[in-house]
């Protein structure tokens, strides 16, 4: 607490607004408030939000585009390699490992975003799920996208420690992506539409299903490319 009380005001600032990304699931990208109305919303100076922002910049949890405004980074603050996995040389066997770990926690994450998302949350959602079908349609990169479901779904949970883990499961996607050349293609924009369907309908039993459907069909797809 001794702590807490020598921050100085941008810096409790910052972390105010760091609250806010998180408690309102802002999204890579996500523009904030201007720093008149942000100064309004936390009842600081003006002065007081710039600074904070520019410690959020230097941490890299936002970005600052000049005459544009600001907008949350795609790093969010987060170390690109937390766990220290790119130094596994076993591609393979990681991204084997990794699925088994998202087996184990990610179901449960689209339970809790089924029963405390909101309809704000669950049209972004469906954008999102909307975006990857489309791009899927047109023959394009939809890995994207897929990190991008999965990372707005986890935020969707309200569990801050859930943040910390999202690099390793979007270093999933990539691994799939490079390492395996056959894509599951349909079964995966299907598998992302029930997950959705399932958040819509509000039962966390029916996210948890659809979650690890999705997880154990990418298990299989691992065990045909005999990897």
């Amino acid at each position: 607490m001794g702590e807490m009380r020598h921050k100085s005001l941008p810096e409790r600032t910052a972390e105010v607004i760091c609250d806010m990304l998180y408690r309102e699931n802002y999204r890579i990208g996500a523009k904030l408030p201007g720093e008149l109305k942000l100064a309004e919303m936390l009842e600081v100076s003006r002065n007081t939000v710039r600074q904070a922002i520019r410690i959020l910049e230097e941490k890299g949890v936002l970005e600052v585009e000049r005459g544009a405004g600001t907008f949350v980074s795609s790093k969010m603050g987060m170390s690109e390699d937390p766990l220290g996995l790119s130094m596994i040389m076993d591609k393979a066997r990681l991204i084997k490992d990794l699925l088994e770990v998202r087996l184990l926690i990610e179901p449960r994450i689209a339970a809790l975003a089924a029963e405390r998302r909101t309809q704000k949350e669950l049209c972004q959602l469906k954008h999102i799920c909307t975006c990857l079908e489309k791009a899927w349609g047109q023959g394009d990169n939809y890995y994207e996208l897929d990190m991008e479901f999965h990372t707005f779904l986890a935020g969707c949970s309200k569990n801050l420690v859930v943040h910390s883990l999202l690099p390793s499961i979007c270093q999933t996607i990539i691994l799939q992506e490079s390492v395996i050349r056959a894509r599951m293609g349909k079964q995966t924009i299907l598998a992302h539409r029930r997950i959705y369907e399932a958040v819509a309908r509000g039962k966390g039993s029916d996210a948890y299903d659809a979650m690890m459907i999705h997880l154990v069909q990418n298990q299989e797809r691992l065990r045909s490319q005999d990897l």
